[in-house]
């Protein structure tokens, strides 16, 4: 049975320690917690290990782009894990040239940075609430579609 973590490590180093022992397979770190430049060299430490990575993703379509840009420039990868369809149908109205799943994949972009662009107008329209995320322990959450 393959052994997935690492979603709440927050630094390389814990990575080290967590594949020492040869009992993960698939290092699922997370981009929003570490920054780009370490979750590179976690890709390296889980490499050298012969681990595979799924980075994390459940919070943003601009994590989706980004963890997109990720896979793409390393050899362990294995799956990206993606919420985005079970968002809230104005989230797509937010940032534009966000990749979206088409057959089981993810176009990496090739616009300037991470290819997508903040629309300023739509997001003054969803300000931060309680109501403006999405709520993955309420029941049904992962049935809902986003238009």
């Amino acid at each position: 049975m393959p052994v997935a973590v690492g979603e709440r490590y927050k630094r390389p180093g814990m990575f080290v320690d967590l594949l020492a022992a040869k009992i993960v397979d698939i290092v699922q770190s997370e981009v929003l917690g570490l920054g780009m430049a370490n979750i590179k060299k976690v890709c390296g430490i889980a490499e050298a290990a012969e681990a595979l990575i799924a980075a994390h993703q459940a919070q943003s379509p601009l994590c989706t782009a980004v963890n997109a840009h990720l896979h793409a420039s390393i050899s362990n990868f294995l799956i990206q894990e993606n919420f985005d369809d079970s968002s809230e149908p104005w989230m797509w109205d937010l940032l534009t040239g966000v990749p979206r799943v088409k057959d089981g994949y993810l176009t990496v972009l090739d616009a300037p940075g991470w290819g997508v662009e903040l629309n300023e107008d739509e997001t003054a329209k969803h300000p931060y609430g309680e109501k403006n995320f999405l709520r993955l322990f309420e029941e049904g959450w992962e049935t809902r579609k986003s238009g």
